[in-house]
């Protein structure tokens, strides 16, 4: 199979559009969908979107690994944060754990995780997985807190820049957080909705696709990565309160500074993945 550096995938095309500069050499469709193979610092990265929803990613996810031997994955896109979480619109989450808000038992009460059906969605050397993946080991791995500390940045060409303490808070630049994200089957559609997933699964935010390609790539032995950029609050569904312009540039940004870094001659061939 032909190996490339880096798999990057984004639900739609306009969650990967800012990867659209790096120099294309081919295109082609994988699963039905459009991708193409850039060159960015050396680094030979396949680039394409997923479709929304479980479904669409687990499948693309997988062609991809089946046609291309990568060293890593990465989820890129929007993101709608839960009030309380602390997320603004236009921040940036970097995923510590993928959870599952659709898998398990349906009661009363609401919905009980996958563990108390008492058996695993995955069971990887030995270990059993079943309301969540966790990738902080990936973060450790890549030294990405190092690249990327939590805190506040602005968008630059090469990628998001650090802001130094004690800034304009007024000037144009957005936060950092690291933690778990919730994969939903359905966005949540009222603030109550949002508020109960909120405390029921400790999120920060919610998307629909992350846990299946975390899934695929357990099942692939491929680490992931997940960066997703706050669009929304969640359960608010009135467009004019979201940006998902800003949403997708600082997501974009802070994937060019991981990028950047990963493509360096001291970091391409040591601790990544």
């Amino acid at each position: 199979m032909e190996k490339v550096d880096l798999i990057i995938l984004g639900a739609t095309e306009g969650e990967i559009a800012p990867f659209a500069d790096l120099k294309t050499f081919r295109r082609l469709r994988l699963a039905g969908r459009a991708f193409s193979l850039r060159i960015h610092g050396g680094l030979k990265l396949l680039v394409g979107e997923t479709g929304i929803g479980k479904v669409n990613a687990a499948a693309v996810a997988a062609a991809a690994l089946s046609n291309f031997v990568s060293t890593e994955v990465w989820n890129v896109g929007c993101a709608g944060a839960y009030p309380g979480s602390g997320l603004e619109v236009g921040d940036v989450l970097v995923t510590t754990s993928c959870l599952f808000a659709d898998e398990g038992i349906l009661t009363e009460s609401g919905p009980a995780p996958v563990s108390g059906i008492g058996i695993p969605l995955v069971v990887k050397e030995g270990l059993a997985f079943s309301d969540s993946f966790p990738l902080s080991e990936y973060i450790v791995r890549g030294k990405i807190r190092s690249i990327l500390p939590e805190g506040f940045f602005s968008p630059g060409p090469s990628g998001a820049v650090p802001l130094p303490q004690g800034f304009d808070s007024a000037a144009p630049g957005f936060r950092v957080r690291y933690g778990p994200s919730l994969t939903v089957g359905m966005v949540s559609g009222d603030a109550k909705t949002a508020s109960d997933r909120f405390h029921r699964f400790a999120a920060l935010a919610e998307n629909m696709e992350g846990s299946a390609i975390a899934q695929t790539c357990l099942l692939f032995d491929v680490p992931f990565l997940e960066f997703r950029g706050v669009s929304n609050v969640a359960g608010v569904r009135e467009k004019s309160h979201w940006d998902l312009a800003a949403a997708v540039a600082n997501c974009l940004a802070v994937a060019r500074r991981v990028l950047t870094a990963r493509s360096t001659p001291s970091t391409r061939n040591s601790d990544w993945g």
